[in-house]
């Protein structure tokens, strides 16, 4: 069985989970409970759960702190958000630290099962990978637990002495794909490393293999030939095998760190080749991209456009444009994929403004892990480009589905996400634009959303005013006429309503 944990501040909330999966017969049962952050992480150290459901609002300690300490201990336990949040700025953040999933309550009883369904084969593929004895050694744990120590393919006997590994004159760290940009498999890999080191250039100084996961292979020597030559030998290889080759070189005496530094930077560094369609040498001092963030500003617009239109078109063509920017300048790879991340995720929100229900399928099962191990900007355009297409082709298929009155809410909800912030927008445009009666768009849209409109309006212009509060320094004047209120008394009037607090006190302590 493997072990769950529900962390909520709300007993009727962990029970209500409890109750809609037969835990027992997925293979899952629920060990513990915590109702603060603080008793999560005790409750985390003491079980070590397998999968564990966190709300973000929790006391003492907050569920995104929670799992941002889990995550600097535990890659691999799966962590599900809960929330009943829904400001992006929340699923962001969950998002970056490798939560499985964000989800909105009141959360489906088919939602919730589909993700342990999902969650349960990712386990179940983990355990079919067998156990590997490693030395112990100076090598870090995390060190020992990334890499396979061979000489000339023999595994090296326990009881003999590692520190030769630490002798090297020099380490390269070879990193392979297709062509393409695709991963191969380590079988491969270590097919083409074992014909690789037995030609003729190898027959003197090889010291040590190590094979790593994820498409790379460590080299090192001992006295052998000159660096140069020997990455020219690597790239001529790899370039008649067909593959697409990086290597990461460092020489003893180039910097003051110890091998087993220079092995961790290794594992860590981002392909410097992320934008090239061409095998090359690097070195691992010399990091070639800018730290530069990518504009989210007008994306919100450039999506709900995109979702009036009921086309991807001009977003794909905003997107690929941005790709074709963070190339030409040579943007962090790390930057350009957490742009990714927050693409999909306005996305997601968008839509799940139009249906309050999660109809459609935007990031689900899509893994911040997922995106940060695609090596190439090509295919990580690919990737964005897939799910935005599938999610146009959900999303007609639902409003064809659905019938006319769910058409009228998302076609009111759309022209609403556009000009909210208008003065004078009133429900009259909005059914002008429709083309229908004002007094039968306002039944039928609280009969098919199960709001009033002018609600869904208002809790639209609180959300984005409170995004404004915590994200601009616009003064209150500013930001009421932002969201189309002509009066900042009005506007100040009407938050307190809607939060209980003004938005200067907001803006003060959030």
């Amino acid at each position: 069985m493997y072990k769950v944990c529900i962390v909520d501040d709300e007993i009727i909330n962990y029970q209500l989970l409890e109750k809609m999966v037969n835990w027992e017969e997925k293979g899952f049962q629920i060990v513990g409970t915590a109702g603060d952050g603080i008793e999560a992480l005790q409750m985390y150290e003491q079980l070590m759960p397998d999968l564990i459901f966190m709300d973000i609002k929790l006391p003492l300690m907050d569920g995104l702190e929670c799992v941002r300490c889990i995550r600097e201990e535990n890659k691999q336990v799966q962590i599900v958000m809960v929330s009943a949040y829904g400001d992006f700025s929340y699923a962001q953040k969950a998002i970056r630290y490798g939560v499985q999933d964000f989800l909105l309550k009141p959360v489906s009883r088919l939602l919730i099962n589909q993700l342990v369904d999902n969650i349960k084969k990712i386990l179940d593929a983990r355990k079919q990978i067998s156990p590997i004895n490693y030395f112990q050694n100076d090598i870090t744990m995390e060190l020992q637990q990334m890499l396979y120590h061979f000489r000339r393919w023999d595994v090296v006997e326990k009881e003999m002495k590692i520190t030769a590994l630490f002798s090297l004159d020099f380490l390269c760290r070879i990193m392979v794909t297709t062509l393409e940009g695709n991963e191969i498999s380590d079988y491969y890999l270590k097919e083409m490393m074992n014909e690789l080191v037995n030609k003729q250039e190898f027959e003197t100084g090889l010291q040590a293999i190590l094979i790593v996961q994820n498409g790379s292979a460590y080299i090192g020597w001992n006295g052998a030939l000159p660096m140069q030559q020997l990455t020219n030998v690597i790239l001529d290889f790899f370039k008649a095998k067909e593959c697409r080759v990086e290597l990461y070189t460092w020489r003893e005496g180039t910097d003051e760190d110890t091998l087993p530094i220079v092995l961790k930077k290794m594992a860590d560094v981002t392909n410097y080749g992320f934008y090239e369609k061409k095998s090359a040498v690097y070195s691992l001092a010399e990091y070639p991209f800018i730290e530069q963030e990518l504009e989210l500003e007008s994306l919100d617009r450039r999506i709900t456009e995109s979702f009036a239109e009921k086309n991807p078109g001009q977003l794909l063509i905003f997107l690929e444009n941005e790709f074709q920017r963070a190339g030409k300048y040579n943007i962090s790879p790390k930057l350009l994929k957490n742009y990714v991340l927050d693409v999909l995720l306005k996305v997601k929100f968008s839509l799940s403004r139009f249906d309050k229900k999660e109809t459609f399928t935007i990031m689900r099962n899509v893994k911040a892990e997922e995106i940060q191990n695609i090596l190439y900007s090509e295919k990580l355009w690919e990737f964005v480009e897939d799910k935005i297409q599938d999610t146009f082709v959900d999303l007609n298929a639902y409003i064809l589905q659905a019938g006319k009155g769910k058409n009228v809410v998302f076609q009111a909800n759309a022209f609403t996400e556009l000009h909210y912030g208008e003065l004078g927008f009133s429900v009259q445009k909005v059914a002008e634009h429709i083309g229908i009666s004002k007094n039968y768009f306002t039944s039928l849209y609280k009969e098919k959303a199960g709001i009033n409109f002018w609600d869904h309006v208002m809790e639209l212009r609180m959300q984005k005013a409170k995004e404004y509060l915590l994200l601009s320094e616009d003064t209150i004047g500013t930001i009421a006429r932002q969201i189309g209120y002509e009066s900042e008394y009005h506007f100040s009037r009407k938050f307190k309503e809607y939060t209980g607090i003004s938005p200067n006190q907001f803006r003060k302590h959030s």
